[in-house]
């Protein structure tokens, strides 16, 4: 018997350029869309692909079944349309870092193979929980279609995909557009059989490494496992691939921003006892201004200190509302010895955020529940945004970490660990909306 291949081109249902305008009806991943984001969106357009990412109850319907019913009314009216071959999509990204250096990630999208993690041929970084897989489960039992791709990562020196496909997309993309974030999104078909068989037979033996969307992978294998205990686990049915967006990390393009998390609405915080209980276990060095050019100077020395540390110690900021100071925290080495830390699995313990999880986060803060996290916890990935929120007394206090390297998640997956979620922000976040993978085609 041929053994399936691992990476497939599919018929991608897209938007109908003659019905809307792609500017109108894509959208960031659903688990970055705040509830004003939300809104606008859905004020976009009648076809924004929010109404199904996070579609709502809707005349008596659920809102799973209302998110299948205007798939499929969308197909009907022609808004979505199957494309007549089947494609590879070459996607480039291109964006600037806070620093002003200018960047583009390549990538493609396909079909992957699912693969449960003990094959080894797929690793994820991150934890999941069980809600947000429950969620998820439902819109693709629904649906039957993944709505927006998975982003993986995996390597190849050489940069063999990339070059082909600059060279053998089709000329007009088929969307050129720039999002509320300033980056600029091109999107290719990529129709050639020698391009298309040239990245089926690169990523064939590739090691995979999930960069974004643990969730919804989480969601294909249980959906796939549901599917083949009623059908049987024979042939290549479509619930046994699933839609991801593949990029190189030997690209120039790839990038990690850090995970800052912001404080919120904590009754009852006095600051004075709490940067008491962060000295008994970091060493504060503090970054002390008087006057906005100070507090500009301050700020580039307190970043290019934290910059400096990474990989050497485990340190991080600390940045509180209406206290003119950056502080950067570095764990004492007594504090090394604390039986949690010790017994974390060491890829783990030589990451900031884990540490501030359970010595800032459990034990002074108590934020020690996911409730409670979601209550009082924001995640930005801008330095500079992130302390503007502070100064508009939003946020009472902002934790300012580096970003995570892929040299530390490696690592994490060399010990079969995972992070905490929200450890790492790849960027720019894909668009949902420029294809869709539907398991079956009229």
């Amino acid at each position: 018997m041929v053994k399936p291949a691992r990476v497939i081109p599919f018929r991608g249902l897209c938007y109908n350029p003659e019905k809307v305008d792609y500017k109108d009806v894509v959208a960031p991943p659903y688990d970055v869309i705040s509830a004003r984001h939300e809104e606008e969106l859905v004020k976009r357009s009648p076809y924004n692909i929010v109404r199904l990412i996070l579609s709502k109850d809707e005349e008596g319907l659920d809102r799973y079944t209302h998110a299948k019913n205007l798939l499929n009314e969308w197909i009907k009216k022609g808004i979505l349309a199957f494309d007549d071959h089947s494609s590879i999509y070459f996607y480039l990204q291109d964006y600037s870092l806070e620093d002003g250096t200018k960047l583009t990630r390549k990538g493609f999208i396909a079909l992957c193979k699912l693969e449960e993690y003990s094959s080894g041929k797929i690793s994820p970084h991150e934890k999941t929980h069980q809600k947000q897989i429950d969620d998820r489960l439902k819109l693709l039992r629904a649906c039957k279609a993944n709505l927006s791709p998975i982003l993986a990562l995996y390597t190849d020196p050489n940069l063999t995909i990339n070059e082909t496909f600059l060279e053998r997309h089709q000329e007009e993309p088929l969307l050129d557009l720039v999002d509320d974030d300033q980056v600029r999104h091109r999107f290719y078909r990529v129709t050639d059989p020698e391009a298309q068989d040239l990245a089926i037979r690169v990523l064939s033996e590739k090691k995979l490494l999930i960069a974004d969307g643990h969730h919804r992978y989480a969601t294909a294998l249980a959906y796939k496992k549901e599917m083949e205990e009623k059908h049987g686990a024979f042939g290549r049915a479509p619930y046994k691939y699933i839609m991801m967006y593949f990029t190189n990390t030997e690209d120039e393009g790839l990038t990690i921003l850090p995970s800052h998390r912001l404080i919120r609405d904590l009754e009852g915080l006095e600051l004075d006892s709490f940067l008491m209980r962060v000295r008994e276990s970091f060493e504060v060095m503090e970054f002390p201004f008087s006057s906005e050019s100070e507090e500009a100077e301050q700020r580039d020395r307190f970043f290019s200190t934290l910059k400096s540390m990474q990989g050497k110690q485990i340190a991080f900021g600390l940045y509180v509302h209406n206290r003119r100071c950056f502080c950067l925290l570095t764990l004492k080495e007594e504090a090394k010895k604390d039986p949690v830390l010790q017994a974390m699995p060491w890829s783990i313990r030589r990451m900031a955020i884990p540490i501030f999880n359970e010595m800032i986060m459990k034990r002074i803060l108590k934020l020690d529940t996911d409730q409670k996290r979601q209550a009082h916890i924001s995640i930005i990935k801008n330095n500079q945004k992130a302390i503007e929120l502070i100064h508009t007394g939003r946020f009472q206090m902002a934790f300012l970490f580096n970003p995570n390297t892929l040299e530390e998640i490696h690592a994490v997956i060399s010990e079969n660990q995972v992070m905490p979620q929200k450890s790492t922000f790849f960027y720019p976040k894909l668009l949902t909306g420029l294809v869709i993978y539907k398991h079956s085609i009229p």
